[in-house]
């Protein structure tokens, strides 16, 4: 009737799932740690989201990743979709973030835009191009 020991099937992983694992070891190799992946605002409004939230000794850092398909230019390029709206939902997450995590208070902050863009010829991504500081308003 029921397999309990039947392997759940697998979804395959989008390609935004991919990038953030790829933009998740780029920062770890930088002297990161990720602490967290995803967050956002889980009781009440969603006010946005967090992609990757890393730390080292001194600094905190708001990770949002954009991934794009080498040579597709659909949703245009990563930095351009960070507009002026992007980064007011980004900012709200954070702050949000920091009421219920204000152990890191004592972190410098910083919000870091991590562009990936995916070869399907190869299979692999290309380096990343990281805008460190691509958010800086934080009235």
């Amino acid at each position: 009737m029921f397999n309990l020991f039947k392997p759940a099937i697998k979804k395959p992983k989008s390609l935004g799932q991919m990038g953030e694992e790829f933009a998740q070891e780029e920062y770890k190799k930088r002297g990161y740690t990720i602490i967290a992946k995803n967050e956002y605002n889980k009781k009440g409004k969603r006010l946005g989201e967090i992609d990757i939230i890393a730390k080292n000794k001194d600094t905190i850092v708001f990770v949002e990743v954009k991934t794009r398909t080498e040579g597709a230019d659909k949703f245009g390029k990563g930095v351009e979709s960070v507009n002026i709206y992007k980064q007011q939902k980004i900012l709200r997450a954070v702050k949000m973030y920091f009421l219920r995590n204000q152990e890191y208070l004592n972190l410098q902050p910083k919000i870091d835009v991590c562009i990936l863009e995916y070869s399907e010829v190869d299979k692999s991504f290309k380096p990343a191009t990281i805008i460190p500081n691509a958010v800086e308003d934080w009235n």
